[in-house]
């Protein structure tokens, strides 16, 4: 029966995801792409029309640089990739059910909520040079400044999600005699969910500026230090470093549309009825 029912939802989730679809959100994602291409264009030539000099390289530029570097720049990007991936996957998994937990509980919300309300105004570069001297100057460090960085935003949002749960939809399954942990199951796992999927969207832009914080201090190769050290190291020579930094957009886009396929498989109820979402 319940293969059956995991049948069901999954053709439903493809169907959702099916040749229409997927059509119309790549469409959306090429047309977006162009006019962004053809605004740093405009923005190109007023730059050297007005200054005289090619102080921004025009995309054609960047992009035959993206051709040329190919190898350097691929190398470069999944180091960056498993780095960042690696770092949101750590605080996700502790922000995430510590969230739940402080923001559920009341006698513990009541105890931890000072200590966060204290420590997440800090600012996260603040707690840089600590990572360094604690970790060194390998790779243990980069992925720590952007866990770290990431660990406190998931963690508030998981927090303000369960306090947003309906009380009354908790004393409804516990009067049905559910425990505690299929009260989690059941009610505040679904609930936050979409709220964690959009915290994690935003995670991602976060996540790739410390990202780029952390391979440009302490790292100096530009062949495997990330996608950072390789613009860092090209700043001078502006079409190598648009190329790096349209390698880094490309791995920002690509983890924004896997968040977003997971959220329309996990938080399927949400697109129900909205075939043009």
């Amino acid at each position: 029966m319940k293969d059956r029912m995991h049948q069901a939802i999954w053709l439903r989730v493809l169907r959702r995801l099916g040749s229409r679809t997927v059509g119309w959100h790549i469409g959306r994602y090429l047309l977006s792409i162009v006019v962004l291409l053809l605004v740093w264009w405009g923005v190109s030539a007023i730059v050297e029309y007005v200054k005289g000099r090619a102080f921004l390289p025009n995309p054609v530029r960047a992009i035959y640089e993206v051709w040329r570097l190919g190898p350097m720049l691929f190398r470069n990007f999944w180091v960056s990739a498993w780095r960042l991936v690696l770092a949101i996957s750590i605080a996700l998994s502790l922000g995430y059910p510590l969230g739940l937990l402080i923001g559920h509980e009341r006698r513990l919300d009541q105890l931890v909520s000072p200590m966060i309300y204290i420590i997440y105004p800090i600012p996260q570069v603040a707690f840089i040079l600590p990572l360094f001297l604690i970790f060194g100057l390998g790779n243990p460090v980069k992925v720590a400044i952007v866990a770290s960085a990431l660990f406190f935003q998931i963690l508030v949002s998981a927090r303000g999600a369960a306090k947003l749960i309906d009380f009354e939809h908790v004393i409804s399954v516990r009067s049905a005699g559910a425990s505690s942990w299929q009260i989690y199951r059941h009610v505040v796992l679904p609930s936050t969910l979409p709220s964690i999927l959009t915290s994690l969207r935003v995670s991602v832009g976060l996540g790739m500026a410390f990202l780029y914080i952390a391979e440009t201090t302490g790292s100096f190769d530009p062949y495997r230090g990330g996608l950072g050290s390789f613009i860092d190291s090209n700043i001078y020579s502006g079409a190598q470093a648009f190329a790096g930094i349209m390698a880094m957009a490309l791995l920002g886009m690509t983890l924004y549309i896997i968040i977003e396929i997971i959220e329309r498989i996990v938080c399927r109820w949400k697109h129900i009825g909205h075939k043009s979402s």
